[in-house]
């Protein structure tokens, strides 16, 4: 007979799992345990070390150390809803659906936080951000580096599911995903366009960002980036 004192153990690692996802149904949950392969005589063993990956890729507690992030993670959030990236210097805040531009600032603590909780970032400056309710929280890097040193010959057929954030030095802000998101500050008003690319002819801190768009036009060349910011991916 198997020892019966493991059954809390394991039950508990599923738990850990479904509250990092509450939104899967648990038969789904073991659907998706059963496509990486712990099926009909699967082990206690195998089955703990899937759902180990699991829980680290969508924890349902946001892992802190001294009140920071050691890792880069997504964070999902409800009312209003918000996508955050943190990572140990930084966090970038985005409202889906808006065309707002990205907010960009160092902060100094964040609160306790478990999927179905408050988010609370403390600015470096000691002001509290409440970003909505925690939905969803995804490791993104567990050793990121603070900026990224060049995007040269990126194309946009290999960009996947990243996103960047890339700061230029006259203080327009683009968000590179499948397409191009410029954000200038106008006199009166935040000035926003979206353009196509097809890849990025040189994209590098302390050298002018140029864009070559779709169909062999001639390319656009932006001011000198300042910064490249991973944001997604």
């Amino acid at each position: 007979m198997h020892d019966p004192l493991r059954i809390p153990g394991v039950l508990d690692a599923v738990r850990r799992v479904w509250e990092g996802q509450p939104d899967l149904t648990l038969p789904t949950l073991f659907a998706m345990l059963a496509n990486r392969g712990v099926g009909w005589g699967a082990g206690d063993e195998d089955l703990l070390r899937e759902l180990a990956a699991m829980e680290r890729l969508h924890p349902g507690e946001l892992p802190l150390v001294d009140a920071r992030v050691t890792a880069r993670f997504l964070l999902h959030t409800d009312g209003p809803a918000h996508r955050v990236m943190v990572d140990p210097w930084r966090v970038v805040v985005r409202r889906p659906g808006v065309t707002a531009q990205p907010g960009v600032w160092r902060y100094a603590t964040l609160r306790a936080a478990t999927v179905g909780g408050p988010l609370v970032v403390t600015s470096a400056e000691g002001i509290d951000h409440r970003l909505g309710v925690l939905t969803r929280i995804t490791l993104i890097d567990d050793a990121p580096t603070s900026t990224v040193a060049t995007l040269d010959g990126r194309r946009r057929r290999d960009q996947g599911d990243a996103v960047y954030l890339l700061s230029l030095t006259d203080d327009t802000t683009l968000l590179l995903s499948h397409g191009l998101d410029v954000f200038r500050a106008g006199r009166r008003e935040l000035q926003h366009e979206t353009r196509s690319w097809e890849s990025l002819v040189t994209c590098t801190p302390g050298h002018p960002l140029v864009v070559q768009p779709p169909g062999g036009g001639p390319v656009v060349e932006y001011a000198s980036v300042r910064e490249i910011l991973v944001v997604e991916g």
